[in-house]
């Protein structure tokens, strides 16, 4: 599935075009999953990495660790914030105060912290589940996207083609 994940998330326009600087910010707290899933989650965390200018992830000590092994280029960039409600949030959002606007950011994560880059430029959420999306961060987005959707879609691409 990790793949087909993957390829969604690539052909999905979660980048504008519109030439500001790309930021993406990666709350690992919020992509808790089995194994397997958190993988394939982490594949998408990657993709995205790879297109955009500036990437910061953080998360307490626990979701860094199991989330390293899959981040490839991106893991030492994986900050382990001490525990704590919204210490990665705040670690995060200190991240994305050093570039310079305007900017256009994507935000991996349900916290409704985060509501307040949209007043820096565009801001895209891919929810780890929309069911736990804060209305907050729901309200100021400028594009949601549902990550467990994509998982169900890419499931389903995957089990249309062994079908075959």
């Amino acid at each position: 599935m990790g793949e087909a994940l993957r390829a969604l998330v690539r052909d999905y326009p979660v980048w504008s075009g519109s030439g500001t600087t790309r930021v993406l910010l990666v709350d690992l707290d919020n992509l808790r999953a089995t194994r397997s899933r958190l993988r394939a989650r982490l594949g998408v965390v990657v993709e995205l990495a790879r297109q955009a200018d500036h990437v910061a992830l953080a998360g307490q000590a626990g979701a860094v660790a199991r989330s390293r092994p899959w981040l490839a280029e991106f893991a030492d960039r994986a900050l382990s914030v001490a525990d704590g409600a919204d210490v990665a949030d705040f670690a995060l959002l200190a991240a994305a105060q050093q570039v310079p606007d305007p900017v256009e950011v994507l935000v991996v994560s349900n916290d409704g912290i985060f509501a307040e880059l949209a007043d820096r430029g565009e801001l895209t959420v891919l929810s780890p589940g929309v069911d736990a999306l804060s209305d907050r961060l729901y309200g100021a987005a400028d594009l949601l996207v549902d990550l467990a959707a994509l998982e169900r879609e890419a499931a389903a691409v995957v089990a249309a083609g062994a079908a075959r």
